[in-house]
C-alpha cells in the first residue's frame, strides 16, 4: 500500500466476481442453490484446498495440525478431510492467550491493520470470556450474503421494513442482519436492539406505526413481544407481519413454534449460524428442514464422547469448515452443538442441498445420567408445550455422593406461570414428560415467574442459558435460593 493512502471498503474487492463466486438472492436459487453434487463437490474442493493451503501459513493451525502428525501435502483433496484434527471454542481461548489480543490463529496481527479494511467482532461470552474474530471484506459480506438467501426464502422482498431486536454491539447478529438487509435485499432494516435498548412496549409502538413487515429476533423474545401484547391489549395480527426470522433452539415437536405462529398470525422460521461462520443454515417456506449454505461451508458430524466422524443421517457434535473465510480460516471447527445434517435432496421451494435438523443440545454441557447422555436444551420441548409454564427453566448439574459412588444428577428447575397453578401437579407431569423426552428420570422445581430471569438471562443481550453447573466447584443446589 502506497505511504498515506486508504484501502477503501468499496475498492477492496471486486464486487462482480464477488456477486459471481457467492451469488445473492435471487441468483442463489438458480445457480449454487441447484447445483448437481458433482458440480457442488468440486467448487468445495476447490475452495476447501484453497484453504487448507491459507492455514499451513499460520501458527495456529501449524502447531495443531503438526501436533497430529499431518505435514503439508498429506491433504490434496476433500476426500482427505478426515485426516486434519478438529478444534473448539477453547482451542481458540488458548490461541488468544498464546498470542493476545486477537490470537495466532489470524494470518496476522496488529501490524497487518491497514492493509485491509477490517472489522472485529468477539462471540457472545456466556460460556466464557469473548474470543474475537477480525473480518475482512469478502468474510463480512458472504455473512451478509448468507443471511440475505435466508430473509429471500422466507419471503422478504425489496421495499419490507425489517425490524432487527438484537443490538448493534460487538456480537456480530444484528450487523449481519442488516447488513443483508441494506446491502443485499434493498430491504429497511430498523435497528431497535434488544428489549434493554428498546422497551417491548416501545418495539411494537413501531412496528406497528412503521408498517414493519418482517423481525429478526429470538423465539424468546417473540414469546416476551406477544406477552406484553397481550398485557397491553396490543393486537399483533394487526401488524404487517409476514415472516419472523427466529432461532428456536431444540423444538423438537414444533410446540414453540406453533405458539408464536398462532400469537403472531404468521410464519417462524427457524435458523441456525455461528459467530465466526455466519448463517450456516436456514428455513425456506416449506418449513421442512434448514437449507444449508454449501457454496460457502463443509459440514460433517462427529461423536460426542469419542470425535470419529460419523455418517449423514447421524446425531452428532456439528463440524464446520469454511469455504469463505481466509481471515481468518475455520477447518474442521467443533462447534458443539448436536444435530443431524441429511443427504441432499431438491426441496419444495426448488433448492437442492443438504439438510440441518433441529438443534438438539450443547455438547460441551452435556450430563451423563445413569449412563444416559442428557442434553440442558431438550428439557425444552416439555415445558413450552405446558401452557403452566413461562417457558423460563434452568437445569443445574452437580455431583451426589463421594468416592466410587460420585454420579452426576440434574434439577430442572421451572417457572410456573401464576401462583394459581399447581406445583405439585405441575411437577408431577413435567417429571414425566421430562422422562420421556430425555430416556432418563430428573427431578423438577418449580420456581415462580420472573425468578429464573437472573440466571437464564431471558431478555437480556447473549443467548439464554440453560445450566447452571455445579459439578467443577463440587457444590449442590440449594433449591431457594438457587445456588451461584
Amino acid at each position: 500500500m502506497m505511504s498515506g493512502s486508504i484501502p477503501y471498503y468499496w475498492q477492496s474487492v471486486d464486487w462482480n466476481a464477488f456477486m459471481a463466486d457467492y451469488p445473492p438472492p435471487p441468483h442463489y436459487g438458480t445457480s449454487h442453490g441447484i447445483l448437481s453434487s458433482d458440480a457442488l463437490r468440486a467448487l468445495q474442493e476447490r475452495r476447501f484446498l484453497e484453504r487448507v493451503r491459507e492455514a499451513w501459513a499460520i501458527p495456529f493451525y501449524r502447531k495443531h495440525w503438526a501436533a497430529s502428525g499431518l505435514e503439508p501435502g498429506d491433504v490434496t483433496s476433500l476426500d482427505h478431510i478426515e485426516r486434519i484434527p478438529t478444534f473448539n471454542s477453547d482451542d481458540l481461548r488458548t490461541a488468544i492467550a498464546e498470542a493476545p489480543p486477537f490470537g495466532n490463529h489470524h494470518p496476522f496481527g496488529r501490524e497487518g491493520f491497514g492493509q485491509m479494511p477490517l472489522k472485529l467482532q468477539t462471540s457472545s461470552g456466556t460460556t466464557g470470556l469473548p474470543r474475537t474474530t477480525l473480518f475482512d471484506p469478502i468474510a463480512w459480506e458472504v455473512q451478509a450474503v448468507q443471511m440475505a438467501r435466508a430473509f429471500y426464502q422466507q419471503g422478504a422482498r425489496p421495499g419490507d421494513i425489517v425490524q432487527i431486536t438484537y443490538t448493534n454491539s460487538l456480537a456480530n447478529a444484528a450487523w449481519n442482519a442488516s447488513t443483508a438487509l441494506h446491502h443485499w435485499l434493498a430491504c429497511v432494516p430498523v435497528t431497535c436492539g434488544s428489549g434493554v435498548v428498546t422497551s417491548t412496549e416501545r418495539q411494537l409502538e413501531y412496528a406497528k406505526a412503521w408498517g414493519v413487515n418482517g423481525w429478526f429476533t429470538r423465539g424468546e423474545y417473540l414469546g416476551r413481544l406477544a406477552e406484553v401484547a397481550a398485557a397491553t391489549n396490543f393486537d399483533l395480527h394487526s401488524l404487517k407481519t409476514k415472516y419472523l426470522h427466529s432461532y428456536l433452539g431444540p423444538d423438537i415437536d414444533g410446540h414453540l413454534r406453533k405458539a408464536l405462529q398462532e400469537a403472531w398470525g404468521a410464519p417462524v422460521y427457524d435458523n441456525y449460524g455461528t459467530h465466526e461462520i455466519g448463517l450456516i443454515a436456514f428455513e425456506c417456506q416449506a418449513q421442512d428442514g434448514k437449507h444449508i449454505s454449501e457454496d460457502t461451508i463443509f459440514v460433517e458430524t462427529v461423536d460426542v464422547d469419542s470425535g470419529a466422524s460419523l455418517p449423514l443421517g447421524s446425531r452428532g457434535s456439528f463440524v464446520a469448515t469454511s469455504l469463505h473465510r481466509s481471515v481468518p480460516p475455520f477447518i474442521r471447527y467443533d462447534l458443539r452443538d448436536v444435530l443431524v445434517i441429511s443427504e441432499r435432496s431438491e426441496c419444495r421451494c426448488g433448492l437442492c442441498t443438504r439438510k440441518m435438523s433441529t438443534f438438539l443440545g450443547r455438547a460441551d454441557e452435556m450430563v451423563k445420567l445413569r449412563g444416559t447422555n442428557v442434553f440442558p436444551l431438550a428439557c425444552q420441548n416439555a415445558i413450552t408445550k405446558d401452557p403452566r409454564t413461562t417457558g423460563d427453566f434452568l437445569c443445574v448439574a452437580y455431583y451426589e455422593g463421594e468416592g466410587l459412588g460420585r454420579h452426576e444428577e440434574m434439577i430442572v428447575r421451572v417457572e410456573r406461570r401464576s401462583p394459581d397453578v399447581d406445583a405439585g401437579s405441575l411437577k408431577a407431569d413435567l417429571e414425566r414428560a421430562l422422562h420421556k423426552d430425555l430416556g432418563v428420570r430428573v427431578l423438577v422445581a418449580i420456581a415462580e415467574s420472573g425468578e429464573l430471569a437472573e440466571y437464564t438471562r431471558m431478555g437480556r443481550e447473549g443467548k439464554v442459558r440453560r445450566l447452571l453447573d455445579l459439578r467443577q466447584s463440587g457444590t449442590k443446589p440449594d433449591l431457594r435460593p438457587l445456588s451461584t
